[in-house]
């Protein structure tokens, strides 16, 4: 399943679930002329904010390259998305047990009376049990959008006598994250076949505007999916940053294609990550070149810009007028620029899709859609988003019943990673087990620049 962006001026008003459901599936705004700072969560089958939906006619955009550089050569969101772990099917995901025994599914269904299932419908669907489950399927998607949507809960609150930490909370966020709207840029690629469209739909002259507009001049999280391949790694960016192009970048007119212009860049592109403990807390980001905390990771990506006109650089090095960028439709695919890269080709390159979530939707049919239909995120809001927490006084507050052991469905590894029979299980509390992402030597379904894995080690080259 896949969501195919029409044009980067005619984003699709995207519902997004199983499409993105892996990690391991928008003048004021640039693409959505009336640019909440930051989108509302309206539960609504479509639409932009809460009170109104996406029309076509709202799109506007930034393209002038002299001005998009010259203005937002650099850019960061705020406030900055937050980290949060990616919750994998092979640990049953927000049904994974914690050290105290219950899971964030399990004490949400304790609070609520046991008047929702959430635990059930979770390691049912989303469990280590689910047919042909693969490593690195996961909550990816639903971290990103509740990080861009959400502020970052900064407390454990006690609801209904039920104890919920801020990993609990963030669990449950990322679980109502899993369905929204949103303007989804690019293909997913499904199988790793480099001559497929799929692996140069998102273009870099797409790159560069949706990085520019909503980033630079709105603050606006943009998500991507940061794995190039079939796998899909979604992260949500911190910043970016292109480097000034300085004369010598400039390349004239193509030979082939005069009236198209081109330019070299090269840009870096900071994300948070997912292989963190529950209850991790973000710091503030300031394009940091490392981050020893390792919550936030950074790309170097290399390309060529096409624009309809030329460059004219004054004296001083400064770009003082050019043309627009150029994104345009060749057969069934979109063009505009070249990727200039080698290293870590078809996985660690250029996103695989990028898009922008605004709201969550309802799950429309609870035994088919693909967020959790007994997470409400009204309930959510009302009672754990809430300072210290507040009672339901309408239900009667249940036990807590034990997470159950992620048992595997017998494709194709048996037991999950970080499982063993008769342990509990807590993301982070079992400093010894490898995270699935990581990359062993010689792996056959892993790049092989992967390095060394030293014993009890966890190796994480991201």
């Amino acid at each position: 399943m896949s969501i195919r962006l029409k044009h980067w001026l005619k984003p699709s008003a995207a519902f997004m679930s199983l499409t993105l459901a892996s990690c391991g599936g928008s003048s004021e705004n640039p693409l959505l002329s009336d640019n909440p700072n930051r989108p509302g969560v309206s539960e609504t089958s479509g639409g932009h904010g809460p009170d109104r939906p996406f029309q076509a006619s709202d799109l506007r955009g930034e393209k002038n390259f002299a001005h998009l550089i010259n203005t937002f050569a650099e850019g960061k969101t705020e406030p900055t998305p937050w980290a949060g772990y990616w919750w994998p099917y092979t640990r049953n995901g927000i049904a994974a047990g914690g050290m105290d025994g219950g899971s964030p599914a399990g004490k949400y269904d304790a609070a609520r009376g046991h008047t929702t299932h959430a635990q059930e419908w979770e390691v049912k669907n989303h469990g280590a049990g689910v047919p042909k489950v693969q490593q690195w399927w996961g909550h990816c998607n639903g971290w990103c959008a509740a990080s861009a949507l959400f502020k970052e809960p900064n407390q454990a609150v006690r609801v209904n006598g039920v104890n919920f930490g801020i990993g609990d909370i963030k669990a449950l966020l990322t679980e109502a994250g899993m369905s929204v709207n949103a303007d989804f840029f690019g293909d997913r690629i499904d199988v790793d076949d480099p001559n497929s469209p799929k692996y140069w739909d998102t273009i870099p002259d797409q790159y560069f505007l949706v990085l520019t507009n909503y980033i630079g001049k709105l603050k606006r999280a943009v998500l991507i999916d940061r794995y190039t391949g079939s796998q899909v790694w979604n992260q949500p960016l911190a910043g970016y940053r292109f480097d000034y192009p300085k004369p010598s970048d400039y390349l004239g007119s193509s030979p082939d294609a005069p009236n198209v212009y081109k330019i070299q860049l090269t840009s870096k592109i900071w994300w948070l990550d997912d292989g963190v403990a529950p209850d991790v807390q973000t710091h503030a980001f300031n394009f940091e070149e490392d981050d020893p905390t390792g919550i936030v990771q950074s790309r170097v990506l290399k390309m060529e810009v096409w624009l309809d006109g030329p460059v004219q650089f004054g004296a001083d090095g400064k770009i003082t007028s050019s043309g627009d960028v150029i994104v345009t439709k060749k057969n069934d695919s979109y063009i505009g620029g070249t990727w200039m890269m080698g290293e870590g080709y078809l996985v660690d390159a250029w996103p695989d899709y990028m898009w922008v979530p605004y709201n969550l939707t309802k799950p429309f049919d609870p035994e088919e859609d693909y967020v959790n239909p007994h997470v409400e995120t009204e309930w959510l809001q009302a009672h754990l988003l809430t300072p210290n927490g507040a009672d339901d006084p309408t239900v009667t507050p249940g036990r807590v019943e034990a997470a159950p052991y992620p048992m595997p469905s017998g494709y194709p590894w048996g037991y999950p990673w970080g499982y063993s029979p008769g342990l509990p299980f807590y993301p982070g509390g079992q400093p010894n087990f490898p995270d699935p992402r990581t990359r062993f030597p010689g792996s056959s379904n892993m790049p092989s620049n992967s390095g060394t894995w030293p014993a009890g080690t966890p190796y994480n080259p991201r």
